[in-house]
């Protein structure tokens, strides 16, 4: 029997373009966001056996097809069976990029046990991600850390992605219903909007790749993708003299920064449950 655990952070996406292309490694997104420290830990056994893999997610069996989808491509076919339990600090299907760190720190934790190179964990996970429509550009996002600029879609090398300079506090908040991310990405007619939205804003950042210039090109963004719900809107407004936020794509939730963080997170409970986070600048690590 081998074990390893591993630990990914979490991902917002500030703003964005669907880019697809026939070769899954090269499709992905255009756009910008960050790495939090809050993320995924996942504990991974592995044994002789015939192939079978099980999860749980916070202590209950999930049916995880994301992680499943990553799983079978390390394992190849080989006669092993692998037992993932992944524990998630914010919830799933609000922006956080939790889909994302959970396969990622199954991934990585798979590959330690069965020594393959690190490498392999972000491809299968990107690989997952897209297939399954839960996510285009987290890994790749994740890949960089901190403060990131994807300039090019798909998985490094293929995508490329640059850090922006920066460091921050901010509070999140959840303030609706979960947003299934492939009920947004896979429906072609959201797309175009989305698209003619997120290459605007990526153009304007380009021109000056600042912080600053995110959180208020994110928050254009939002609006004229149609993207932003009235919940969103009311939180955002109740923070507005406070800091500067905009809405974590794709969910009902916001992220907000500001110099009084405990003013802004009281400002923000009557909307949802709140989290408090700071970035996250080394990447995705073995525990």
């Amino acid at each position: 029997m081998r074990e390893a655990t591993a630990f990914s952070p979490g991902h917002i996406t500030g703003l964005f373009q669907i880019c697809r292309h026939r070769d899954v490694m090269r499709t992905g997104s255009r756009g910008a966001g960050f790495s939090i420290a809050l993320g995924a830990s996942s504990r991974v056994t592995v044994r002789k056996g015939l192939g079978r893999c099980t999860v749980k997610i916070d202590g209950a069996p999930a049916e995880a097809p994301v992680t499943h989808a990553a799983i079978s491509h390390l394992l190849g076919g080989a006669p092993l069976d692998v037992r993932v339990e992944t524990e998630l600090q914010l919830p799933l299907s609000q922006g956080f990029g939790m889909s994302a760190a959970g396969v990622l720190s199954a991934s990585l934790a798979l590959v330690e046990a069965l020594e393959k190179e690190r490498k392999e964990a972000f491809i299968a996970a990107h690989l997952a991600e897209v297939h399954c429509g839960s996510g285009l550009g987290d890994v790749a996002g994740i890949m960089c850390a901190g403060v990131e600029l994807r300039s090019k879609e798909g998985l490094p090398p293929f995508g490329e992605v640059e850090r922006i300079q920066g460091d921050f506090e901010l509070i999140l908040a959840q303030v609706g219903p979960c947003i299934e991310t492939s009920s947004v990405i896979m429906d072609r007619e959201r797309e175009e909007r989305i698209n003619a939205a997120g290459r605007r804003c990526l153009s304007q950042l380009r021109k000056r790749p600042e912080v600053g210039s995110l959180f208020s090109l994110s928050a254009r963004f939002a609006e004229e993708s149609g993207l932003i719900g009235e919940r969103v809107k009311e939180a955002l407004s109740a923070i507005a003299d406070l800091g500067r936020g905009s809405m974590c794509m794709i969910g009902n939730s916001v992220f907000v920064t500001g110099d009084d963080l405990d003013m802004i997170e009281v400002a923000l409970r009557p909307f949802g449950k709140t989290y408090r986070a700071h970035l996250d600048h080394a990447g995705a690590k073995l525990l």
